[in-house]
């Protein structure tokens, strides 16, 4: 499985899945809405189940490949720079999704909002168009991205004019 992972991922770390905390104060964050995402996507709350759910649902599996793609960027105001290194980054995540085996039991989890669809349905109270594609990020999940990094000993910031994008995926190993 990780080597899927790499190919499309070579900074990826499998880490102990007991070093993901998820916690209420990264799900508050979101209430802010600093994104401007919080109430009109389906990828982000109040959308997504509670963090009950959300911690039942990582309980199930086994191990985790987080990844992470350094990119760069002309200044730490370069939004438009960030936007397209976090389109890479989402469209990496797909292709590594289409390249994983069909019943592999998985989650798979990026950053910021589902950028699938040009307007996101959650707005017009419809149902998702592309729920099996959705991909939620690690922070709507509540899991603290720079704590995660900080107790697994890899590298959250890279230096001036970088942005650095984080996922993983949760999966249990096929028998």
């Amino acid at each position: 499985m990780l080597h899927i992972v790499e190919q499309h991922f070579p900074e990826s770390e499998e880490i102990p899945i007991d070093t993901i905390a998820i916690k209420e104060a990264v799900r508050k964050l979101c209430e802010r809405n600093a994104c401007g995402y919080y109430g009109k996507n389906w990828a982000c709350p109040p959308a997504l189940p509670a963090l009950d759910e959300m911690k039942a649902a990582f309980a199930r599996y086994q191990r985790f490949a987080l990844v992470y793609r350094v990119y760069p960027v002309k200044s730490s105001w370069d939004l438009e720079g960030m936007m397209t290194a976090i389109k890479d980054f989402g469209d990496r995540l797909a292709a590594m999704r289409d390249d994983l085996p069909p019943d592999l039991d998985h989650m798979l989890l990026g950053a910021g909002s589902c950028l699938l669809c040009p307007s996101c349905s959650y707005v017009d109270g419809e149902v998702c168009r592309r729920p099996d594609d959705m991909i939620v990020s690690l922070e709507a999940c509540g899991i603290d991205v720079i704590s995660l990094m900080k107790v697994n000993d890899l590298p959250y910031y890279a230096g001036p004019n970088t942005v650095t994008y984080i996922g993983g995926l949760a999966f249990n190993p096929k028998s």
